[in-house]
């Protein structure tokens, strides 16, 4: 919240302090110009004073070797304005007290000199025989220039300042409600899933704090399905354990008579059936999970069938018909081992729950960028309740004996590789799966 606070302040108060010095540069350098303009031309029009009087005495034109400290007669020039009035003919009518020697000694018009280690801007004009020349000193026209500049900037400085600490102030105010939603979310307990409060928040925190409450019910949602999926895990693993406990029990009491072997037979299939759980348990999390599986080999649509076809029974093996639609040359864009174990639950699927004496098709097709994989039983099928309910975990039609995790796994690895999956009744009967997986780019070559 700090930084994010001092980062506004410096963002906003570096661009306004930027952008006013860069004006008042510029500013202060045009009235710069302007100033020594306005002190020019006040050079100038001294000069054409004199010149007039001058004019109305022409007696004055007509004395030669004045002394050099007489001042002008007629003459009133502004403060510190030195003129001196110079025959053409080399002769110093007069000057002013504060006027330098030589500094007549000049061509017209305006000029920047150094006189006895003083820099001076003057201005010189000729007319009816005499030179006049009047000057000031540069050092004083820099110290009129700074007294000018301080008194126009000082006023913005201190403007300037006030407005960077209102602006401390206001950024304060306006980070208030961020500021209540990190309180009501540091303050909270870890179990806390409740909505945060809209009333009152600014445009743009309104889609913030909604964002933030869709997050909390989306994480309130995956607690509780988790928590269901434990309970229901416990209770799947617990009743095969129950089941081996008791046929061993059974086994300890039978001796070594028939009735030991068959217990033990029955502990022995209750302890595959707790495997196939727990393997079953174990994809479903890796799937849903953060494990890679990057790096895996890729392999075309009929490949993939065939080794889901090979990793069953073979009694079951032998009833599935393999059926290319143009689509078994396709690589599939999904790990060879989860696209086997998706095609594997729904033949198990459709080998368990269809008829048994029927074959299973798996029929493989093209359908734009995505590879349809289409397994067809035969048999009642699943009515539309049934089909809503087989996707949930740990359900099963009837009294199967599956784990209720294949349809599972199917829909975790579609939704993981942006694929879809979908069950359906037939019209001749039994029930069709399709899973469509996205199609990889074909070698060059292929």
């Amino acid at each position: 919240m700090r930084t994010l606070r001092l980062r506004l302040l410096v963002a906003i108060g570096a661009s306004f302090t930027l952008f006013w010095t860069v004006s008042s540069i510029w500013t202060l350098v045009d009235l710069r110009t302007e100033f020594r303009d306005a002190l020019d031309e006040r050079l100038a029009a001294s000069a054409r004073m004199v010149a007039g009087l001058i004019a109305d005495a022409p007696e004055l034109a007509s004395q030669a070797g004045a002394p050099s400290s007489r001042r002008v007669p007629y003459l009133a020039l502004a403060d510190n304005v030195a003129c001196e009035i110079r025959l053409l003919r080399g002769g110093v009518v007069g000057r002013t007290r504060n006027s330098p020697e030589r500094l007549g000694l000049v061509v017209p018009g305006f000029r920047t000199r150094t006189i006895d280690g003083v820099a001076w801007r003057s201005y010189t004009i000729e007319q009816n025989g005499v030179r006049i020349t009047t000057a000031d000193k540069v050092e004083r026209r820099h110290q009129l220039f700074n007294d000018i500049a301080m008194a126009a900037f000082l006023p913005f400085l201190i403007a300037m300042a006030a407005t960077l600490l209102a602006l401390w102030f206001v950024v304060r105010y306006c980070l208030r409600p961020l500021e209540r939603i990190r309180c009501a979310l540091a303050t909270r307990k870890p179990d806390a899933l409740q909505p945060l409060e809209e009333d009152g928040l600014p445009g743009e925190l309104a889609p913030l704090v909604a964002t933030v409450n869709g997050l909390l019910t989306r994480i309130g949602h995956t607690i509780e399905r988790e928590r269901r999926f434990t309970g229901d895990a416990a209770h799947e693993l617990r009743t095969p354990l129950t089941a081996v406990k008791t046929h061993l029990q059974v086994a300890r009491k039978s001796g070594n008579g028939a009735g030991a072997a068959l217990a033990l037979d029955q502990a022995e299939q209750g302890v595959q059936r707790l495997q196939g759980i727990i393997d079953q348990l174990l994809t479903l999390a890796r799937v849903e999970g953060a494990a890679s599986y990057e790096g895996e080999e890729l392999l075309a649509a009929g490949p993939l069938a065939q080794l889901a076809i090979d990793q069953m029974p073979p009694a079951q093996a032998a009833r599935v018909r393999l059926g290319d639609e143009g689509g078994c040359a396709q690589p599939v864009r999904v790990p060879a081992s989860l696209a086997v174990t998706a095609l594997r639950n729904l033949l198990d699927n459709a080998l368990r729950y269809g008829d048994a004496q029927a074959p299973v098709a798996l029929r493989v097709r093209l359908d734009a960028q995505m590879v349809v994989f289409v397994v067809e039983d035969h048999g009642a099928g699943m009515n539309e309740d049934e089909i809503a309910k087989a996707g949930q975990r740990f359900w099963r039609k009837g009294r199967g004996q599956g784990s209720g995790l294949g349809l599972s796994i199917v829909n975790a690895i579609a939704a993981r590789y942006g694929g879809r999956w979908e069950l359906r009744r037939r019209d001749c009967g039994g029930t069709a799966a399709c899973l469509a997986l996205p199609a990889a780019p074909r070698p060059a070559g292929a």
